[in-house]
């Protein structure tokens, strides 16, 4: 007959409690690796433990945008080391455009990508704005600003300068004239009806500006009274009358756009 002990020590009983112990490791494996595989990628400039908004859970679930987060808080750390003064400001501003961007990926790894170019333009003593030279203005308010796409026939009799209206500048406008990013705000900017290009003839002086109107570049104003900003002559043909070089009268970006697409005629 079997005792309690051999029957507890049998071979049968010894393999089944061997099956039950790998089992048991398998399904310990199993967990740690999902919960690895669950587990967020980290932040250096906030705890994603505390993340909030839409654009803080992103950085927190992509490998990639955690990267960057962590470059731009290297970035941030020794900018502010050097110009604090400069800093302090363009940190907000980065952070509104990172927030604006909301859970959209590209947008996040744009804004991203552009603010650690920033922090390393501050440490390497390089000019913060570099892009700027393919921003043109559409309006005189702070912010109008569009991209420039292409540049073709620039100094001729047809000189176009295609151009797009993107998020990053309505984002601007948001923050430098109305002075808080919201979506609503990018989205009233983005509405705002603009050509897709701007033209110029270079050998007459008529051009067409972002806004749609045409106007006749004269030259250089010789007048003794011309005012500040008002150094050339720029013709409404509709009326034959000169801008009065006043933001109002659309005299500032009129010059500005006609001068990128004919820089020789205003040299």
């Amino acid at each position: 007959m079997m005792t309690m002990a051999t029957a507890f020590f049998s071979p049968n009983r010894c393999a089944f409690g061997l099956l039950l112990n790998v089992l048991a490791l398998v399904l310990v494996g199993l967990i740690l690796a999902a919960a690895s595989q669950a587990r967020p990628a980290s932040a250096a400039s906030f705890d994603c433990r505390k993340a909030s908004s839409a654009d803080e859970h992103a950085i927190c679930s992509n490998d990639e945008l955690s990267g960057l987060d962590d470059a731009m808080a290297a970035g941030f750390r020794e900018a502010r080391r050097q110009a604090p003064a400069v800093v302090k400001p363009l940190s907000r501003s980065l952070l509104a455009e990172r927030r604006a961007c909301g859970a959209d990926i590209d947008c996040l790894k744009l804004t991203m990508t552009k603010a650690v170019g920033a922090y390393k333009s501050i440490i390497l003593d390089e000019p913060v704005d570099g892009d700027r030279k393919d921003k043109v203005y559409y309006g005189t308010r702070a912010g109008m600003q569009v991209s420039v796409v292409s540049r073709s026939g620039i100094d001729t009799p047809r000189a176009v300068i295609q151009i797009e209206h993107r998020r990053e500048d309505a984002v601007a406008f948001c923050r430098d004239y109305v002075l808080k990013v919201t979506d609503q705000c990018i989205q009233d900017e983005l509405a705002v009806d603009l050509q897709n290009k701007f033209t110029g003839d270079c050998k007459t002086g008529r051009f067409t500006t972002i806004t749609g109107q045409t106007y006749v570049f004269f030259g250089r104003n010789t007048a003794t009274d011309a005012g500040i900003g008002n150094d050339f002559v720029v013709i409404d043909p509709d009326t034959n009358e000169p801008l009065d070089g006043s933001m109002a009268s659309g005299y500032p970006e009129a010059i500005d756009q006609f001068k990128e697409l004919c820089p020789a005629k205003v040299r």
